[in-house]
Order: structure tokens, then C-alpha cells, then sequence
């Protein structure tokens, strides 16, 4: 226990140092990130353990197009890409030009010019012809640009096994040489001190529209200078990492078929984001967070037939109205608010109530009686308010069943009456049908569903109960930052009643406004984009107000549906890795496709040995050997 804590410390603000003010002796600096050694052999420098080569391109393809350096920047080898660009002056380009313009066209006027020859100076004379125009409109500039490739190994076997890969992969888009004798110079040249050692190797004019190929757009990297290290990527080995604080929201989707590795994730980022401040809240319904967090100091809160734990769903937590961005109220009043989400749960426990008009008038006449009884009306000042103010499930059954014994007109209520029974007196009333108990004081707190699985569909109002619970007490605090994490989000979802996930999806556009974010995950995506009203698909606007979005292994079945209901879209490599038949399903959990934005990469999640001892014991003793 002690052991755990000390792993999972959380992060306290500390001051950074300065390295100016700590250091004052430059060579004291310089010894610390200089090696112990170095050795220049012909064609590569040892610098203390490592061994590294930079190699000179001299020439590039003349078809050239944004993302040719592709290959080069995803090598999952230690090989970095230098440039050293100056802009120049275009007018010895224009008079070059205007002499190869010349040139090719007397050329082409040869009577016996090869037909490939003809070809060649032809696709010339059109880059000259198109590049000398745009210089002289202005519409173009010219630049020298040097670039150079950096190698690194721990051998001087992978060393040159990794520039046999680089030469072959990037023969038809670029010519490396090897500067011999002349490494320290090459080495010298790709340090970030704008000095360039070799230039006579590396000199070509480009102008603005070709340089601009030589950028990493297609670089498939997300690292932010801080945040949530998310797993490491599968095609550069290099971290992901995110800083959520910089993106539009803070919401997140992870969706994997069973034994995908959607836990594994989930509990990875719920320690993350945990320990660098974070208030955590869990809806747990496979019960694989409650233990993990208590031995952490968190609170595991089992909502069960079978213990005292209830969230009174008649409670008003919030004392003021809610705003959004723009400072307008979200609701009318605070009880117009709270009756609103009692008759969207009530159609949860009892299916036909949705489409009974008149029961449903009548349900709320009912409501607003039960909680005048209660000194509550629409205009009630909330702030002084205790738990204990509230009606519970037993003052709303007892109070239909005086009125439908004194008053006709109520009758149409007697289904609903009938299906209330086990909220109030039944199986179900430990957990329903009582004042809250439940303290949200502690900042990582699960809410534990495990015991409701075989329970029909009361796994469904326990989730929309605790769901509408937690907005409220994030609705309280603007200035906490507050992650709520949905696992197996698809039990809300109902095509024949889309009322829960609607709620889900209203969180997921709303939480940003008080410093908050939703993570929602499935391992049934047919079932979570299965609530759909009219043209709105309730999943599918939870996906698409999810800045981060993580897909992990499915099968093909679930790649359809995502692809055919939602605006997600994969290339046929990215689907290679994602689609999966059930024999491969346990060399795949893990990896999958992480979407930042517009930006992807493919991941492979891991956790750290701490996480994984925490997590999974018997398979952190497989995987260290202790």
C-alpha cells in the first residue's frame, strides 16, 4: 500500500530551475552534455556509446510532391531530417532560367533527337518555362536549401544496416552520399548552432512551392511539450503525448471490440490525468476500477440490492442555474431542470411511458406536488438546502397511490406505479429509494455497476442516475478540472428510447464551459450509435464532439458501422491494423489508431510498471520475470 502510493505520488507545482542562474560555468554545462568520447573512422563518429553518421543529399528527383519524404520521417530507427534554407535573390534565377529556356528549346529542334530524349527535355522546358513565370510575377521566391540525414545507433552494425534501409528506401527520391573523412565537419552540421560545415554537398535551389515539400506535413507524430502520455507510436517508437488543455475540449472516445485493450487504456489515462491534478469520476458497470482506486486512497462506491449506497435522484445539488460559454442559463429554474431529467429516467424503468402523453402530463403534475410537499417550488432559493430536504422514490409512489385512489383522472399512472414498485419497496430499493450518502469530497472516486449486470435494465437508470449526479457536481465548481470516465457506454443507448444518450451527448457539448471533459467507451459501437432521433444521431455526436478519439482492434462488422453511421473515416493501412479476426485478437489488444484534430497516429498502448503491478499483477510478473 505504502509501496503504490509512493509510485503514484501526484504532482505538486514546483518552481523550474534556471539554467542560467544555476549554472554559471560554461564548461561545466558543456561537460555535461558533451560525450566522454569521441572517434572519427572514415565514415561514421563513435561519440562515447553511440555511433552516429550524417549523410549529404546531393540531388533530389525532379517530380517531387508534398509527403515524398514520408518514409524517412515515420523510420522507427533513430534518423533525424536536417535543413538549412536561405532565402536568395531571384534574379540570376530568372537570367539561369531564361538560358535553359533557350537551350532546351534549340535542343528540341534537333533532327535526331531520341524520342526519350525528346520526352525528358520537353518535361524541362515546362518546369523552367512555368517556374520562370512565377518569378517574374512575383508569385514565387527562391531559396538555397542544404538538407543532411542523422543517423544514430548503439553499434556500428546497426548503424550501417539502418543506412543500407535509408539508401534503398529513398533511392528514386533522393541522392545520399557519405562525406568520407569528413564525419566531425558533417556531425558539426547538423547541431543547432546555424553552422553548415559541408555545403559544396548539399547546395540546390528551390523555390517556394517545391520547398514546401520538403516540410513534415506528413510527420505522424503528436507530442505536446507537457500533458498525458497517451502510449508510444507503433511506427517511430516515440511517445504520444497530449496536452489537453490546448485542445478545443477535453473529450474522448475509446472504441475496441472485448479484450481490445480499452481498460488497459482507460486505467493508464485515469492514473495520468490523476496524478497531474485531475478530479476523476468512474462509472464502472464491469467493476474493474473500485479496488485499483482504493488502494490509491480513492473511494469505490458499490451501487448494489445489496448495500446502503443511494443517490437520491430527487436531489437538487446545484444552487444556482448553470450557464454556458455565452453566460445564458442552461434551464428555466433549478426544479424545471431536475423534473425534466426525473421523467427522462422514469421512461428508462418503464419503457411504455415514453409514448403514454397523458401519463406523462400527469407524472409531472405528480412531481411538482411531491416536491411542494416538500417546501420546494419553482422559485426555492436552493443555497441553504441539506440532503435530507428532498423527497425520495417512497414519497413519489405513495403519493400516486393517494391520488389515484382519490382522483380518477390519475389511473393512467397505474403501469408506471406498478413498475415503480421494486425502486421503492423491491430488490432495487437500497440503491434508489433513500437520501444520498454518497460524498464526493475525494478527488478519484469510482462508482461500481457490477452487481446490476443481471439486473434487466436497471444497469441503464443506475448509470443516467449517477451520470446526472456527477454533472451537477461539476456544474458547482468552475475551477476544478474535472475528467468523467463512461465505461461501456452503450448501455444508455436505446433505439426505441434515445433520452439517456441524448444526456451523454448534451454533456459532451457542454462540460467544456466548466473545465471539464467526458471519456466514453464501448466495446459495442453498433449498440452505442443506435440511438437516433429524427437525423440525429446521439453516439455519433458524442464522437464528433471528441477532440481525442482512440479506435483500437474490432472486426469488421464494427468497422462497418462506424464507417456507415458516423463521418470517421480510415485508409485501407489504417484499417489493416484496426480490423481484426478473433484469433488475432490478443496479438493486437493495444494497438490501434489515436486521432488528435485532423491528426492521427497509430498507437500501442502501454502502461508503466507501477500501472501494470496495479493493474494486473500476474502479467507484470510475465512481462519483468519478478
Amino acid at each position: 500500500m505504502i509501496l503504490l502510493g509512493r509510485f503514484f505520488q501526484k504532482a505538486k507545482p514546483i518552481e523550474e530551475p534556471d539554467i542560467e542562474n544555476s549554472v554559471t560555468d560554461e564548461s561545466f554545462l558543456l561537460d555535461i552534455f558533451s560525450p566522454d568520447s569521441i572517434e572519427e573512422g572514415a565514415n561514421y563518429l563513435r561519440l562515447g556509446g553511440n555511433y552516429v553518421r550524417t549523410l549529404a543529399v546531393s540531388h533530389f528527383s525532379n517530380q517531387v510532391e508534398a509527403g515524398f519524404l514520408e518514409k524517412l520521417h515515420t523510420m522507427s530507427s533513430n534518423v533525424s531530417v536536417i535543413h538549412h534554407i536561405e532565402p536568395t535573390p531571384s534574379h540570376e534565377m530568372v537570367k539561369a532560367l531564361n538560358r535553359a529556356v533557350i537551350e532546351y528549346k534549340t535542343r528540341l529542334q534537333e533532327p535526331r533527337l531520341r524520342p526519350v530524349d525528346q520526352i525528358k527535355l520537353e518535361n524541362d522546358l515546362q518546369d523552367a518555362e512555368i517556374l520562370l513565370q512565377n518569378l517574374i510575377d512575383g508569385s514565387s521566391e527562391m531559396f538555397v536549401e542544404h538538407m543532411l540525414v542523422h543517423i544514430q545507433a548503439d553499434s556500428l552494425d546497426k548503424l550501417n544496416s539502418i543506412t543500407h534501409q535509408i539508401k534503398t528506401q529513398m533511392s528514386k527520391s533522393i541522392k545520399l552520399l557519405t562525406p568520407h573523412f569528413r564525419m566531425l565537419e558533417a556531425f558539426q552540421s547538423v547541431l543547432p548552432v546555424r553552422s553548415h560545415k559541408i555545403p559544396e554537398m548539399t547546395y540546390r535551389n528551390f523555390d517556394s512551392e517545391s520547398i514546401s515539400s520538403l516540410f513534415p506535413f506528413d510527420e505522424c507524430e503528436i507530442v505536446s511539450e507537457k500533458g498525458i502520455i497517451k502510449g508510444k507510436n507503433l511506427k517511430t517508437n516515440s511517445i504520444v503525448l497530449v496536452d489537453h488543455d490546448e485542445l478545443l475540449n477535453r473529450n474522448e472516445v475509446v472504441i475496441a471490440t472485448s479484450g481490445g485493450g480499452k481498460s488497459t487504456y482507460l486505467f493508464g489515462d485515469i492514473m495520468r490525468r490523476w496524478m497531474q491534478g485531475t478530479t476523476i469520476r468512474i462509472v464502472d458497470p464491469k467493476g474493474e476500477f473500485g479496488e485499483k482506486a482504493r488502494k490509491l486512497g480513492g473511494e469505490w462506491i458499490k451501487i448494489s440490492p445489496m448495500n446502503d449506497n443511494v443517490i437520491n435522484p430527487f436531489e437538487i445539488m446545484n444552487a444556482t442555474i448553470a450557464t454556458d460559454e455565452a453566460g445564458l442559463p442552461l434551464e428555466a429554474s433549478l426544479l424545471h431542470q431536475k423534473i425534466s431529467r426525473l421523467k427522462t429516467m422514469f421512461t428508462l424503468m418503464y419503457k411504455d411511458l415514453k409514448e403514454q402523453q397523458v401519463a406523462m402530463a400527469l407524472l409531472e403534475k405528480v412531481l411538482v406536488e411531491v416536491y411542494r410537499d416538500k417546501g420546494i417550488t419553482w422559485d426555492t432559493n436552493f443555497k441553504s438546502k441539506q440532503s435530507s430536504d428532498y423527497p425520495i422514490m417512497k414519497d413519489l409512489y405513495g403519493k400516486i397511490d393517494l391520488l389515484m385512489h382519490t382522483e380518477e383522472q390519475y389511473t393512467p399512472l397505474a403501469g408506471f406505479y406498478q413498475v415503480l414498485y421494486p425502486y421503492v419497496e423491491g430488490s432495487y430499493s437500497k440503491a434508489f429509494n433513500g437520501i444520498t450518502n454518497v460524498d464526493l469530497s475525494n478527488d478519484l472516486i469510482v462508482f461500481d455497476l457490477f452487481d446490476l449486470r443481471n439486473e434487466g435494465d436497471l444497469q441503464q437508470v443506475a448509470m443516467y442516475n449517477i451520470l446526472t449526479f456527477l454533472w451537477d457536481d461539476v456544474t458547482m465548481d468552475k475551477k476544478k478540472v474535472h475528467q468523467i470516465f463512461v465505461d461501456e457506454a452503450h448501455i444508455l443507448s436505446d433505439p426505441k428510447n434515445p433520452l439517456a444518450m441524448e444526456f451523454l451527448a448534451s454533456m459532451y457539448k457542454l462540460i467544456r464551459s466548466f473545465s471539464g471533459g467526458v471519456t466514453s467507451a464501448t466495446q459495442q459501437v453498433g449498440d452505442f450509435l443506435s440511438a437516433v432521433e429524427g437525423s440525429r444521431n446521439y453516439g455519433e455526436a458524442v464522437i464528433l464532439n471528441s477532440v481525442t478519439k482512440l479506435y483500437l482492434p474490432m472486426v469488421q462488422e464494427e468497422m462497418n458501422s462506424i464507417r456507415e453511421r458516423t463521418s470517421e473515416s480510415f485508409s485501407e493501412e489504417e484499417e489493416r491494423l484496426l480490423v481484426i479476426q478473433d484469433a488475432d485478437k490478443h496479438q493486437n489488444a493495444g494497438k490501434g489508431i489515436y486521432v488528435v484534430g485532423s491528426k492521427k497516429v497509430h498507437l500501442q498502448v502501454e502502461l508503466t510498471p507501477a500501472e501494470l503491478k496495479l493493474w494486473d499483477y500476474a502479467w507484470y510478473e510475465r512481462k519483468y520475470g519478478v
